[in-house]
C-alpha cells in the first residue's frame, strides 16, 4: 500500500473518530472487517483457512471465527483442498502452538 493511500486511511479514520461516529480507531477498523465479511464472506473463510494452514491459529480457533463446530471446521479445510493438522510435527511446532495458544 502506497503511503498516500496509508495517510488517507489514517485520516478517514481519524475523522470517523473525530466526528463521534466511532469511539476509537479500532472500533471504525471492527466495523468495516463486519462490513467486508458480509458482503463477502468468502474472504473470511480463506482468511481463517489460510491462517489455520499456516499455523497462525489452530482448528479449535479456526472454527470458533467461523462460528462453526470443529467437524464442520474440518470439512471447510479439506473443501478448501488444505490438510488437516495432526499435531506438530517438530519440537519448534509444538512451542509455536504453545505460544499460538
Amino acid at each position: 500500500m502506497a503511503i498516500q493511500e496509508q495517510s488517507l486511511i489514517g485520516w478517514q479514520l481519524k475523522q470517523l473518530v473525530k466526528r463521534g461516529l466511532y469511539v476509537d480507531e479500532w472500533s471504525a477498523l471492527r466495523s468495516a472487517l463486519r462490513a467486508l465479511f458480509q458482503i463477502k464472506p468468502q474472504a473470511k473463510v480463506e482468511m481463517v483457512v489460510g491462517a489455520y494452514q499456516s499455523g497462525d491459529i489452530s482448528l479449535e480457533r479456526a472454527a470458533a471465527m467461523l462460528g462453526v463446530s470443529q467437524e464442520e471446521m474440518r470439512d471447510i479445510v479439506r473443501e478448501s483442498g488444505s490438510e488437516i493438522h495432526l499435531g506438530p510435527r517438530t519440537v519448534r511446532e509444538l512451542l509455536e502452538d504453545v505460544r499460538n495458544a
